[in-house]
């Protein structure tokens, strides 16, 4: 649910809330009162850390900000995403512009397939011994769809017109360029064709690259609704199982040098295609890696235009701004991946690299430097930190890290070694750009889960727990009784509690959502290990035992932010809820082991 995802990655719990009530800080949370139901001490209480909101009075309610707004708006889910995509400017498909989508990719698929018939006839050899001149082999060729457009301007549109297209589909498509007789002609002439498909796996357009020396050296397709170079990472769906697995984004500047990074076995390489990472790309990368490695080319490293690009990337990777104090934005605690820098040998393409020695390319992305040692090495190269104006913009630029920083020992390090690097004190920096904060306390983090293991499926994308137990309950009938004792809460992730609730009220999926119509259908078609009846409702009360343990897990540690920030005189007030939720712990344990 790309979609879902990147709304979520964007919004801000604490933000949001605060817009329909008047929050006040109270130690790792913020507490009001309860805009659901009359009270007279507050009870409400929002955990940025964890993005939830929870109320510890009468209504007992929780959940994140898609339930937060159904449940203060009276919305449903629909009209919620829309509410909250707007809020966070994410466009929303509709279901005439998914159809719409659909035809283009369709297009794109067929010019795709067209050059790639030309690069393999005769008029595509002397690109055909480039390629293999660069190290792909025939076997990556075909895996990547790598093709040649003809050099007369006409014979894509030819074909394409010759399958049943409009020329108005192929404009919007963005394979074709206007024309001097004002009519449209192929975009791309004799150019390498590089198929470019979107985090979903559609083939949204295509890079050119010149092969008869014509500018530019290379051109993307149009920009149009299916694509949009910002949003888009080259190569990224084939890459995100490794990256996952690795925890680490290798990020390269250009197309080759991420396929022969997959060649070659690297299968965690993508490609900015030629630009600084976006807040687009970032945001996207966010949700799936502990670690962001951008593989720079040592001339850019020192320009100003790439320094802003890593502060943006950094900016989108890490948290949002929450102050400003004498001209350094100070930002929220880290939530997402570290950014890492690894500057490439002078004159050297990561792909040559690679291609010379597996070895010395593992060395230099394992080897990638902080944000911090990266800037204090290429800051003073671009700022002139002999002069007044120099030190000020160096250290604007490096104290947003001291100041992000949550190790104290770090903080300490960091200030002493800028004070170093621009002949000045300590106190000096922080009287003019603000005194670091402390580090958060460890009674501010999540809690493991009772086995020392941190919560599983936190960080997914997807939820295998929830989505099995749906699956059950969507296709097997007789399980219906035995859902009983769930309700919506048990379902964390917006699509599956939507879907809960819809199988709870007996709707029919046609009135869901789009994107939660083609959720409810790919778990009603989800493969079951085979088992009889009985096997199945045992394994659905398995699920449902989990789901229960999991939220009363979360109501604990919830609990926990909020009493480490209380008196001790406040406590006894809340003995009857506490004891009230460990009944229900002590209950669910005795029927785990009974």
């Amino acid at each position: 649910m790309a979609i879902l995802d990147e709304i979520k990655a964007r919004l801000d719990i604490v933000d949001l809330v605060s817009q329909y009530v008047p929050l006040q800080k109270s130690g790792a949370s913020y507490k009001a009162l309860c805009p659901f139901h009359n009270e007279r001490t507050p009870s409400f209480h929002v955990f940025p850390n964890r993005q939830t909101w929870r109320c510890f009075g009468a209504c007992a309610a929780g959940g994140d900000a898609f339930t937060f707004v159904m449940r203060k708006e009276n919305l449903d889910f629909p009209q919620t995403l829309k509410l909250l995509a707007d809020r966070v400017g994410v466009v929303l498909p509709t279901r005439k512009a998914a159809s719409h989508d659909d035809a283009l990719v369709k297009i794109n698929e067929a010019a795709a397939r067209y050059f790639s018939q030309h690069l393999k006839s005769p008029a595509g050899a002397k690109a055909l011994d480039y390629l293999k001149g660069r190290g792909l082999t025939s076997k990556t060729i075909d895996a990547f769809q790598l093709g040649l457009s003809p050099s007369d301007g006409q014979a894509l549109k030819r074909h394409l017109v010759s399958l049943g297209y409009k020329e108005e589909q192929l404009v919007l498509a963005g394979l074709m360029a206007q024309a001097t007789d004002g009519g449209h002609q192929d975009l791309f002439r004799r150019r390498l064709i590089f198929p470019i498909w979107n985090a979903d796996g559609q083939l949204a357009g295509f890079g050119g690259r010149s092969m008869d020396d014509s500018p530019p050296k290379y051109l993307n397709s149009r920009q149009g609704p299916l694509f949009d170079k910002g949003r888009i990472l080259f190569a990224y769906h084939l890459a995100l199982p490794s990256i996952r697995e690795k925890g680490q984004a290798v990020v390269v500047e250009g197309y080759m040098d991420a396929i022969v990074a997959h060649q070659e076995g690297f299968a965690n390489v993508i490609a900015s295609m030629g630009t600084s990472l976006t807040e687009h790309q970032a945001v996207t990368l966010k949700s799936v890696t502990k670690e962001v490695v951008l593989a720079l080319d040592p001339d850019a490293a020192g320009q100003e235009a790439t320094l802003r690009g890593l502060e943006s990337a950094w900016q989108a990777l890490q948290g949002r701004p929450v102050a400003q104090s004498r001209g350094v934005t100070l930002y929220e605690r880290p939530k997402g991946p570290t950014l890492k820098v690894a500057p490439l040998p002078e004159g050297v393409d990561p792909d040559e690299i690679i291609l010379k020695s597996k070895n010395e390319w593992d060395g230099i992305t394992n080897g990638a430097l902080t944000l911090w040692d990266f800037l204090k090495s290429y800051v003073p190269k671009r700022f002139d930190i002999s002069a007044p104006e120099g030190k000020d913009r160096t250290a604007r630029m490096m104290m947003n890290i001291v100041h992000w920083t949550t190790n104290g020992f770090d903080q300490d390090r960091y200030l002493n070694e800028l004070a170093a690097l621009l002949g000045v004190s300590p106190s000096m920096l922080t009287s003019h750009y603000g005194q670091p904060k402390a580090a958060p306390t460890r009674r501010n983090t999540p809690k493991p889960a009772s086995n020392g293991a941190v919560a599983p499926f936190e960080k997914l994308n997807q939820d295998p727990l929830e989505e099995y137990s749906l699956a059950l309950l969507l296709q097997v009938a007789q399980l219906e009784s035995a859902a009983s004792s769930l309700r919506s809460e048990h379902f964390t992730r917006p699509e599956n509690r939507e879907v809960f609730s819809h199988w709870l009220k007996g709707a029919p999926p046609e009135l869901l959502d789009q994107d939660i119509t083609a959720h409810y259908s790919h778990l009603s078609s989800k493969t079951l290990p085979p088992s009889n009846s009985k096997e199945k409702e045992a394994a659905f009360q398995h699920c449902a035992r989990r789901l229960e343990e999991r939220r009363l897990r979360r109501l604990k540690e919830e609990e926990a932010l909020r009493l480490a920030d209380m008196d001790p005189g406040d406590i006894s007030q809340h003995q009857d809820e506490i004891l009230r939720v460990n009944q229900d712990i002590e209950a669910l344990f005795k029927t785990r082991s009974g």
